[in-house]
Parts: C-alpha cells; structure tokens; sequence
C-alpha cells in the first residue's frame, strides 16, 4: 500500500456524535443547501442510528478530514438484508459518497469507497455517475446497466408535463392521449376484478408482511427482504410516513402482497410515487392496474416509479401506461472477494428486484 493511501487511511473514521456540526457545514456546501435531505438531523438519525440491520456495529457513516482536520469527505450506507435463493447476505446500499471539489482526483473518494465496501458481503449502489462508473469497474464492481424510470400520466396536466410549457404538442398530447390512457385504465382494473383483486388500505404493516415475504419472495432471485421488520422500519418509522399510504393486496380472500404510495408534489403539481411492492409474479400487473387507479383517485396529476423485475420488463409497462422515461439509475454491485455471494448470480439484472424504496431513489423525485 502506498504510503499516500496509508495517510489518507489515518485521516478517516466513523462519524461520531461530536462531528456532526461540521459534518453539517459540509453538507449543505456540498449537497445544496438547509432543504438538503442530507441534512436534516431526523432523517439523517431514522436512516443510520436507527436502521435495524446496523446489528452491534456502528452506523456506516465514514468522515474524511483534512491536514487542518476540516471535513472534506464522507461515505455513507444503508445496511439491509439480501436474499438470494434460500440464503441471506449482509448488505449496504451505498450513498452520498462525496468529496470537496478542491480535493476530488487525490483518491480520498476510492480510499472512503474501500473502507466501506469491505464492512459488506455484498455492496450495492445506484446513480453512479460515469466517471465513478470507471472507478468501480476498475475495483471490480458488476457493472448491472440502469434501473428503468416510469411515469403514468394521470390527468391532461400529467401529460403535458412532459412538454415545455405551453407547448401546442403538449396540447395535442393531451388532448388526444388522455381518452387512450383513461381506456387503457378502465381495460386493467376490469382485469383486476376479474381477478378479484383490490388493495385494502391500513395505517400500518403488520404481521400479515410476514406472508406476503414468504410467499412472494420465492419469484425473485435476488432480492433486498422485505417482512414486517424491514417495513415498519422503512415507512411507518419514517419521518416522511404521513405521506406514505399502504396496502395489502388481495386476490378474493388471498392476501397476495403490499404497494406503497407516497403522494406528493413535483414541480407545481400534485404526483404520486410507487415506493415499494411485492407480490407474487403473476400477480405483478393487477396490482400495478389498482395502483394506478388508487394514485389518480388520491389526486396525483402522474405516478412515478422505478422497476427493476424478473417479470416486469419495459412492453408489460408500456401496456400499462407507463412511459419509459429517458433518465436512469445507473446500478452496480460487489461481493466480498471472499465468502461472498455467487458473481455469476449478481451479475445478471435480469435477476433483481429493485423499486424506488432500495438505496436513496425515492428522496430524489418529489419535491
């Protein structure tokens, strides 16, 4: 190891309680401002203090500091459980890997990454940028390709928010497209009754996750579980879990699975974000057509997500509504080089389940 990279090593730990005024000044210079999410203390304790899955370990929360111990780098992750096959790996999601402008291209990026990665069997990120991209294949991360966008236009304003502002085409799109959507609506909830499917609202998951987990994850290969622990913790502890409503979904008396709505603004317009949901697979396109009638009941102008599936590729989404949308997440993992998972397995995305709920997706997309 080079004698640079052992210094830089010295010059980071683990964030502790008596760092985080500083850690704050950089942050709001580095992630824009006080309305960062990064900042704000009581997210920043529900995602890494009380995160379940930290087990007896610390937060993963790595702090870089300079020869004038100034904070000038971090590197965060969110610990989660990873299912694969029958077996289950300790994983992170890792976010927020940032380094001030005046000593970015030093490594102290790399150097913060490494330390992470190596508390993991399994490391996973999105929304990598491309020159990280080159980093990470160099470190010998799987390179996964892009987490597919969706939008549902909901109403006429929905779809002319895909155009610039009063733009004729805007109008003739909406104009025209709306009846299409609103059959293409009405043709899948008839499906869904048929089906005699329905989402039943509750204030909070209960032990009735745990079935859905176990029945449903068996369609998935690789997966992030999703049972009652992980769920009460992801959005009925949240400090955004008012704006989060919940469902079970049902086929007749058969509890099937979950969805998650979080409703919202984006831009100036009232829009709805499909956060998570599980289920088995054949199950995947009449709840996607209750969710879909469930967020332009409660108002939204369009509905928003992001699928990674084994069954749901881009053609079942385009019969649904949803408009592929050209921004995507770029995805990448890394096992442990030793006594980690199967690379071959990682390294399809055709075996994933990701949704807007994996990683910090979610937090970028309403306002």
């Amino acid at each position: 190891m080079s004698r640079f990279k052992e210094r830089i090593k010295k010059q980071i730990h683990l964030l502790q309680q008596k760092d985080t005024a500083e850690l704050r000044r950089f942050q709001r210079e580095l992630f824009g401002g006080e309305n960062a999410i990064q900042v704000q203390e009581e997210h920043h304790r529900w995602l890494f203090d009380e995160n379940p899955y930290n087990g007896n370990s610390p937060p993963q929360f790595w702090i870089y500091r300079d020869n004038e111990r100034k904070i000038q780098g971090q590197q965060a992750g969110i610990p989660y459980l990873l299912q694969i096959g029958e077996r289950v790996w300790r994983a992170s999601w890792g976010i927020d890997l940032m380094v001030s402008p005046l000593l970015q291209a030093r490594g102290i990026g790399a150097v913060l990454n490494e330390l992470y990665v190596q508390q993991n069997e399994v490391t996973t990120a999105v929304g990598i940028t491309e020159a990280a991209q080159k980093a990470h294949r160099r470190a010998g991360w799987l390179d996964l390709g892009t987490i597919p966008l969706y939008a549902r236009p909901l109403s006429t304003a929905g779809i002319q928010a895909g155009f610039p502002e009063g733009s004729p085409k805007g109008t003739i799109a909406a104009i025209a497209g709306y009846p299409l959507l609103c059959l293409a609506e009405s043709i899948w909830k008839s499906y869904a009754s048929g089906k005699k499917a329905r989402l039943l609202p509750v204030t909070r998951f209960d032990e009735r996750s745990d079935a859905v987990w176990k029945s449903a994850s068996r369609d998935y290969p690789v997966l992030a579980q999703r049972d009652l622990k992980y769920l009460r913790w992801r959005f009925d502890l949240a400090p955004s879990r008012a704006d989060y409503q919940r469902y079970y979904y049902y086929e007749g008396e058969d509890l099937k699975g979950y969805a998650v709505i979080r409703f919202g603004k984006r831009g100036d317009r009232p829009a709805a974000l499909l956060s998570d949901f599980l289920c088995p697979a054949f199950c995947q396109k009449a709840l996607l057509a209750l969710v879909i009638h469930a967020a332009r009941t409660g108002g939204a102008n369009d509905l928003h997500c992001a699928v990674l599936s084994p069954h749901l590729r881009e053609k079942e989404m385009k019969m649904l509504g949803f408009i592929p949308l050209p921004l995507r997440s770029h995805f990448m993992a890394i096992p442990a080089a030793e006594n980690g998972p199967d690379r071959a397995l990682l390294s399809n995305p055709n075996n994933w389940f990701i949704t807007m709920a994996n990683s910090d997706m979610e937090w970028m997309y309403l306002d």
